[in-house]
């Protein structure tokens, strides 16, 4: 495909997703629409991975369940939205590309949990998921970016109460060190 024809397959999509936001969620739409074409193309990426048919159009359901990921932005930047693409990456247990309804269940649990670490605020600052890739990225033991059965296990567990998995992710973490501001 060409570098042209991917460009609009992507506006496509995005510009499809807002116009529908507009009237499921007016805050969302409003956030999302002042993105640069960075922020675009990272939103389509998002996008893409609930566009389970493949045609670049989302049924009601698959629009929802975009929203509530999106939803957890408190500011959806360029860099906020590619950070949210590589940590699906990890939450996209088979690697199809595409969330599954329980992937995509299993991300917006995970990112609320997250969303209280820094704040009371239900929604993640762009601080907070710096630090939810980087304790996935812990988590990932072998190092092949996405979390087997037995690191998924550990998440789900460690979700119980997120402040200690901080806790222990500090000391034997530098990625979390690094996004705390710690030596």
């Amino acid at each position: 495909m060409s570098q042209s024809r991917l460009t609009l397959d992507l506006e496509g999509v995005v510009d499809r997703f807002l116009s529908n936001c507009v009237d499921e969620s007016e805050r969302l739409a409003r956030d999302l629409a002042q993105l640069d074409e960075e922020g675009r193309r990272s939103l389509a990426g998002v996008l893409g991975r609930f566009d389970r048919r493949g045609d670049g159009h989302l049924d009601p359901v698959q629009r929802l369940q975009a929203r509530r990921i999106l939803g957890k932005l408190r500011k959806p930047s360029a860099s906020s939205l590619a950070l949210l693409n590589r940590v699906l990456d990890y939450l996209d247990f088979n690697a199809d590309a595409r969330l599954s309804d329980e992937e995509a269940d299993v991300c917006v649990q995970i990112l609320e949990k997250f969303s209280r670490i820094d704040s009371n605020n239900s929604s993640l600052s762009e601080r907070e998921l710096r630090l939810l890739y980087a304790v996935i990225r812990g988590l990932d033991e072998d190092h092949n970016q996405a979390l087997d059965s037995r690191e998924r296990a550990r998440l789900k567990t460690a979700l119980e109460n997120p402040g200690a998995l901080i806790a222990e992710e500090q000391a034997r973490n530098p990625r979390v060190r690094e996004v705390l501001g710690l030596p």
